[in-house]
């Protein structure tokens, strides 16, 4: 698993005060990890706030 840089994007709300960050996959990335059927469609994700070690993780959603 490699480590690459990524920039936080500020989304502005109608009050014109940043209410959301989004980033940027790219479509290889998300392909390598399994994020598309075999069709390109996206499946299902979620994200897992982990604050103790200061990470978001990103991951498929387990099937319940």
């Amino acid at each position: 698993m490699g480590k690459k840089p990524i920039k936080l994007s500020p989304k502005k709300g109608g009050n014109g005060y940043v209410s959301s960050y989004s980033i940027n996959l790219g479509i290889s990335e998300v392909r390598d990890v399994g994020f598309l059927d075999t069709d390109g469609n996206h499946l299902p994700i979620e994200k897992f706030i982990d604050t103790e070690n200061n990470e978001i993780v990103i991951r498929l959603k387990a099937e319940e």
